[in-house]
């Protein structure tokens, strides 16, 4: 009789926690008593991750699928606590923010990151970093806004756009974050009140998407900066605000979000030329918290936001060819 140890020279692990794998890999998981295969998606997906102790809007999010960052948001009240996911899992850090805010500008990872601006009663300058325990109140930037793209890192940050009333509203205002400093940079093309997506970093990123007011529809614009000027590209297919995005300027996903006429599951992909169409996810949402520059665009996370009511879900995203693991039936 075939066995597996006579076709590939050694026999099935056994382990306690799934290991990083080869596709075609099979291997026994004692500690849930399963037989696991390692494969390769076909196409991309989402599925449910694991629910937020208790359901928030307009969050700051960063990091990566299975290690993500959750800070701020509102549940009809500001909030000041910080969020951890482990991939399934989210645990409340002791380490809250300075300031109860919603709708503040975070990038980076689970352990470094940066947010900036927001909405603490009124729309604010407060901007605060993370240690990977504690948050530290730092220089201010110079607009009071909420709702701004957020891209880089904890050292070297780019706020865009926002809403902010010093613009009566549409903001193309850009802010870079030196590690000590905030200093104004050369503005949008295009000025967004609420809701666009950022990627990339401070000398290279991307902003897509958001909303103008008094309402002139649902942005579909992109703006590339290089560090110096901003230029326009291919605009998304659909209009979005209040939406995600993780990857970087040459492969983006944007995700979720409001689209005329209600809330949005639906996802583009960016190729860093055109957009296309990907995988719609299960529930509707507005005000979502995504991964921006540290995630991907194969492995995103969404969490939070408003369908409404305000929601506790998140859900996780495999791009076409992503390493899955699948449980294996024995019989």
């Amino acid at each position: 009789m075939t066995t597996y140890k006579g076709i590939n020279g050694f026999a099935v692990q056994s382990v306690a926690t799934d290991p990083t794998f080869d596709e075609g890999q099979v291997w026994y998981n004692n500690a849930t008593y399963a037989f696991k295969l390692a494969a390769l998606t076909t196409s991309a997906a989402w599925s449910s991750g694991g629910n937020m102790p208790s359901g928030k809007e307009g969050m700051g999010g960063a990091g990566t699928q299975t290690a993500g960052l959750g800070n701020g948001g509102t549940t009809g009240s500001n909030s000041n606590a910080t969020l951890l996911y482990n991939g399934s899992t989210w645990t409340v850090s002791p380490g809250n923010m300075n300031t109860a805010r919603a709708y503040c500008a975070t990038t980076g990872t689970q352990t470094a990151a940066i947010s900036a601006n927001g909405n603490s009663g009124s729309y604010s300058t407060n901007s605060e970093t993370w240690s990977g325990t504690a948050w530290t109140t730092t220089a201010s930037p110079s607009l009071a806004s909420g709702i701004r793209a957020a891209s880089g890192t904890s050292t070297a940050a780019l706020i865009s756009g926002g809403y902010s009333p010093t613009y009566q509203y549409n903001t193309p205002e850009v802010e870079a974050w030196s590690g000590s400093a905030w200093t104004t940079v050369t503005g949008l093309t295009t000025a967004r009140t609420t809701g666009q997506g950022g990627v990339g970093t401070q000398t290279t990123a991307m902003v897509m998407g958001g909303f103008t007011y008094p309402p002139s529809g649902y942005r579909a614009e992109v703006e590339l900066y290089n560090g110096t000027s901003w230029t326009n590209l291919t605009s998304m297919n659909t209009g979005k605000r209040y939406h995600a995005a993780s990857g970087s300027p040459s492969s983006a996903l944007v995700y979720f979000g409001a689209s005329a006429p209600g809330v949005s599951a639906t996802s583009e992909l960016w190729n860093g030329s055109t957009w296309t169409a990907s995988a719609t996810g299960a529930t509707g949402r507005e005000s979502v918290a995504g991964l921006g520059n540290s995630g991907t665009s194969t492995a995103a996370l969404v969490f939070g936001g408003s369908v409404p009511p305000i929601s506790s879900l998140t859900e996780e995203y495999a791009g076409a060819g992503t390493a899955q693991t699948q449980t294996v039936t024995v019989t």
